[in-house]
């Protein structure tokens, strides 16, 4: 039997029932950030139903004295092989108002499956155990190690998967279960937070005309920063405010939006919170630049405008920064989960910036560490109005599709 029958044979081992169960299971079990314990001990569990070796891991806040746990599950191959990880997590998107069924109780009808995580991102966790579940019992013979990391924290900014970086765990590439309709996400934008704080004197009503005229409101500078800068969800255009080269697979973007601003009545300070999703070959220092140029302008022209600017916004530890990530469409990953995909949906793949064009998840944090990664899973949320939204759903048969094309890509790059 041939290498490419093999991954075929796993795809169609795929037990929609096994699937199913371990979805709901995983519905059923509330796991908000850094409280995942139980559904860590469930899918360790679970992966050593399967054979696998398991290692517990402690996750430790990155500044609250509080930690949570996810497991490492490896189906070891007998050398000779690459290791390939399939990282998720666990931890579903912030709880909205205005559910309409029980987000932890796992309905299941008319082939959608109803709950807080259904496809963010239990779905992907649930499509990746299944295909390993089809792997072992087609009992597809592995050169390379599979590495299960059902991750904890990644709502934190990656914390989980970051840890597994300082930890040392290296694998050769890595499917990143991320929602994307089962399109093939090979280049990610990244993010950068940017806070800015400016300052006013304490200029009382009746002061003078003279110190009238050089007060500047700590308010007012920010509007003025804001103006230059420009509309948030305004795509950059060439030669403004961000240098960037435009890249064919991230139409619209870098882009910026603002988050927060913020003064008390009796403080001087005023701080701003933005945010920019960058294009590969943006850097860290390219932003920071690209900022200080823009308040340098707004200086010129009003030069009592005092402005301290932070990239990224939580310093250099800051979890939600992000590098834009790129894996060549050639890479034997990308092939294999065509191949997969095509195979399983019976339609050509979407391959590129695909429905995640926008979004960045722990595939950039294993990228900027050296390990080739890919983001790809089940769910759309094109059905919702906005995202995050309450009634989080998947269907089924994407579920089952997506297990099939992560079987074929194991079986292939393992193999």
């Amino acid at each position: 039997m041939s290498q490419s029958d093999r991954a075929r044979a796993a795809l169609a081992a795929v037990d929609e029932r096994y699937l199913l169960d371990i979805e709901r299971a995983m519905l059923r079990i509330p796991s908000p950030v850094f409280e995942e314990h139980a559904i860590a001990d469930y899918l360790a569990g679970r992966m050593a139903d399967l054979g696998l070796e398991v290692e517990m891991m402690e996750v430790a806040h990155p500044t609250e004295n509080k930690t949570t746990r996810q497991p490492i599950g490896r189906l070891r191959g007998r050398g000779g092989g690459p290791t390939l990880m399939l990282n998720g997590h666990t931890d579903p998107a912030f709880m909205m108002s205005g559910w309409s069924v029980d987000p932890f109780g796992a309905k299941f009808e008319d082939g959608w499956i109803w709950g807080a995580g259904a496809h963010d991102d239990k779905g992907g966790v649930a499509a990746a155990m299944a295909a390993i579940e089809a792997v072992v019992r087609a009992r597809v013979p592995l050169r390379g190690d599979v590495l299960m990391c059902a991750v904890a924290a990644h709502k934190a900014g990656g914390v989980g998967t970051r840890a597994l970086v300082a930890r040392g765990i290296r694998a050769d590439c890595c499917l990143n279960m991320e929602h994307s309709a089962n399109t093939i996400a090979t280049t990610v934008t990244g993010s950068v937070r940017i806070a800015i704080a400016t300052r006013n004197s304490g200029l009382f009503f009746r002061y003078s005309p003279e110190a009238k005229a050089a007060y500047f409101n700590a308010i007012e500078q920010q509007a003025e920063l804001i103006r230059r800068f420009g509309p948030s969800l305004e795509p950059a255009r060439p030669g403004g405010w961000l240098t960037f080269a435009p890249h064919p697979d991230l139409p619209g973007f870098p882009m910026h939006r603002f988050d927060r601003i913020h003064k008390e009545h009796y403080l001087r300070e005023c701080r701003m919170l933005m945010q920019v999703r960058t294009v590969p070959g943006q850097t860290l220092v390219g932003v920071r630049e690209d900022v200080m140029r823009v308040i340098a302008a707004a200086r010129a022209e009003r030069p009592n405008l005092e402005a301290e600017v932070t990239i990224p916004a939580g310093g250099p530890g800051d979890t939600f920064y992000a590098e834009p990530s790129e894996i060549p469409r050639s890479h034997p990953l990308v092939e294999a989960l065509i191949a997969g995909q095509r195979l399983a949906s019976g339609r050509e793949p979407e391959v590129g910036g695909a429905l995640r064009v926008g979004n960045y998840g722990d595939g950039n944090i294993l990228a900027a560490a050296g390990i080739p990664s890919v983001q790809y899973g089940p769910g759309d949320i094109r059905i919702y109005p906005e995202w995050p939204a309450p009634d989080e759903r998947v269907r089924l048969s994407d579920l089952t599709e997506a297990a099939r094309a992560i079987a074929y890509a194991i079986a292939e790059v393992c193999g």
